[in-house]
């Protein structure tokens, strides 16, 4: 496939910026600080978005077409059952039920596949199936769910009304230790990596958590990270790193040498044309600060990425309120 493409390509060319959703907006369309973007088993986008302690009601998740159609959302903020204060992740199970974290409550929040409240799962603690500041969420190949326990500094694995099966991890920076782990990906094959934010690395655990391989160093290089958070696998193994501080997704072959680099290349989402439409005299200030434009088509703490089979590369880049989204074009 060619790159000489009209939008923008990434900086070795191997992907091409495509398209963007998102509006800053506390309830339909748009977003407030999304944290965690996925596709759900119906073929629809999914936005986890955490707000801020000034706008709770911005606390939800969205569904939208994988074109930017707003669908609809549930979920708000508040510590009863389907509630949330701080989301960190989502994810589906195999049947087809989304798991919610919630790092402020110290639980997992699940809902049936027509988006209902159905049960929850875990309390603070540091014992068996107990969390504190429960973060990345990933189903393995068998159903069972991993979940990164924060600052217990662990990865434990659970049935899916979660019974406790196993864990592995403890604070440190030697191989299989982790300070503050944040984001999980679980590849085809069943190995799970795991972003030590603190530590600034990505480690790699077969299923059971055997330790398999580490790669990255604190630095703004090829390869190193200033607190890596959101994590992905492709189907041809390639691995998506969302690279916070450094405002970047990474992405490494399946040996974890660097690839390629996404910086964000933003033009204007369907819903942002829509309120500009509506709204002319907004539109006409904003032409008047166009001398910052290249800014803020940039990424603003990427956290979360996610890649589709067809190669659609969606980044919740969480401080512009938006999911950026790319097409790979090489494989």
């Amino acid at each position: 496939m060619t790159t000489e493409t009209k939008n923008p390509i990434s900086t070795n060319g191997l992907y091409q910026y495509e398209s963007v959703i998102g509006l800053l907006s506390p309830a339909g369309p748009g977003f407030s600080g999304p944290v965690s973007v996925t596709v759900g088993p119906d073929g629809m986008l999914y936005v986890a978005c955490r707000a801020n302690p000034n706008q709770q009601e911005g606390v939800r998740v969205s569904r939208c077409t994988r074109d930017g159609d707003f669908l609809d959302q549930f979920g708000t903020w508040g510590e009863e059952p389907g509630e949330f204060i701080w989301i960190t992740d989502i994810a589906f199970n195999q049947a087809g039920e989304v798991y919610v974290a919630d790092e402020n409550s110290h639980r997992i929040s699940i809902f049936d596949t027509e988006r209902n409240y159905s049960r929850r799962i875990g309390e603070q603690g540091s014992g068996p199936g107990q969390f504190d500041r429960p973060s990345g969420l990933a189903f393995g190949p068998s159903g069972n769910l991993y979940v990164v326990d924060t600052l217990n500094h662990r990865v434990q694995v659970l049935t899916t009304d979660g019974e406790y099966i196993t864990e592995w991890g403890s604070l440190g920076d030697a191989e299989g230790q982790f300070h503050m782990p944040w984001g999980i990906t679980i590849d085809q094959t069943g190995d799970v990596y795991i972003t030590d934010w603190r530590n600034d690395r990505v480690q790699k655990f077969n299923a059971d958590g055997h330790f398999l391989m580490t790669f990255g160093v604190s630095g703004d290089g090829e390869g190193q990270f200033n607190r890596p958070n959101g994590i992905t696998v492709d189907s041809a193994g390639d691995i998506y790193v969302c690279d916070w501080m450094n405002d970047r997704v990474q992405v490494f072959n399946s040996q974890a040498e660097f690839k390629d680099l996404l910086i964000g290349h933003c033009g204007m989402s369907k819903w942002a044309r829509t309120f500009l439409d509506a709204s002319p005299d907004i539109e006409a200030k904003l032409e008047l600060a166009s001398q910052n434009i290249e800014t803020k088509r940039r990424f603003y703490r990427p956290v979360s990425v996610h890649v589709e089979d067809d190669g659609k590369v969606y980044v919740a880049d969480c401080y512009r309120h938006r999911v950026q989204i790319y097409q790979k074009l090489i494989a």
